[in-house]
C-alpha cells in the first residue's frame, strides 16, 4: 500500500530525507537545548525550514488547528535526531540494505481521530514504528519510556487494522537535551549517542535480518 497521501512527506529512500537537510542546513544550525520549547520557537519562528514546515502539517491537515511553534519545534527535534540515526545506520550496513529503506514522516492513521506517528522505517515486508521524545531528567525516563511505547502499541493496533501483508515494529526513542546555555552537556550528548547506537543494532537485529 501507498502511504504517501496519508503522511506529511514521503522519502522514497534515506538519502533524500538527508537532502532535507542539506537544503535548509538545519543540522548545522540546530541544537536541542533545555529551554522552554516555546523560546526556543521564537528564535526561529521567521526561519526558511520553520516557515516550510509549517506550511506542510497546514497543506497536509495534519492539526485540527494551526500548528503551534512549540510542536514545530519538538518535531525538528525529532528530525535533527533522525539524522543522527541514519549517519549511524549507513556506516553499520550494506548499501544495499540502506537503499532498500524507505522512511515516512508523521503518518496519519486512518479513523484515527488524526493519531500520527513521528516515522515509519519501511523495509521489504516490514514497517518499524517510532516515536521520539526529549525527556530533561534522567529520573523521568522510565515512566516516560512506558507512556511512549504504550503509545506505539496502540498505533500497532490501529495499523493492524488495515495492514495485513507487513509485520510491525516499534521503537520509542527517548533524547535528552545536548545544550545548556549554549554549552555543551557532555553526559547528555553521550546519551543520545548512546541510545543511537542501541536504535541502530534493533534495526540490524530485527528489520534487517
Amino acid at each position: 500500500m501507498s502511504f504517501q497521501s496519508e503522511s506529511m512527506i514521503y522519502f522514497r529512500d534515506l538519502h533524500e530525507l538527508e537532502d532535507y537537510y542539506e537544503k535548509f542546513k538545519i543540522y548545522q544550525k540546530w541544537k536541542i537545548t533545555d529551554e522552554d520549547v516555546n523560546i526556543r520557537g521564537n528564535i526561529v519562528r521567521n526561519a526558511d525550514y520553520i516557515k516550510f514546515f509549517r506550511n506542510k502539517f497546514n497543506e497536509k491537515n495534519l492539526f485540527r488547528r494551526s500548528v503551534s511553534i512549540a510542536e514545530l519545534v519538538s518535531f525538528i527535534d525529532s528530525y535533527y535526531l533522525m539524522r543522527k540515526i541514519i549517519v549511524k545506520l549507513r556506516q553499520e550496513i550494506t548499501a544495499i540494505e540502506f537503499t532498500n529503506f524507505s522512511l515516512v514522516s508523521e503518518y496519519r492513521i486512518k479513523m484515527s481521530k488524526n493519531r500520527r506517528i513521528d516515522f515509519m522505517f519501511l523495509y521489504k515486508s516490514k514497517i518499524l514504528l517510532v516515536e521520539f521524545r526529549i525527556t530533561n531528567k534522567f529520573p523521568n525516563q522510565g515512566s516516560t519510556w512506558q507512556r511512549k511505547e504504550t503509545e506505539l502499541i496502540i498505533y500497532k493496533e490501529l495499523l493492524t487494522n488495515y495492514i495485513k501483508d507487513k509485520e510491525i515494529y516499534i521503537y520509542a526513542f527517548l533524547g535528552m537535551p545536548e545544550y545548556k546555555n549554549n554549552q555543551k552537556i557532555v553526559k547528555n550528548i553521550k546519551y543520545n549517542d548512546t541510545n543511537i547506537g542501541h536504535f541502530v543494532e534493533y534495526i540490524k537485529s530485527f528489520i534487517i535480518n
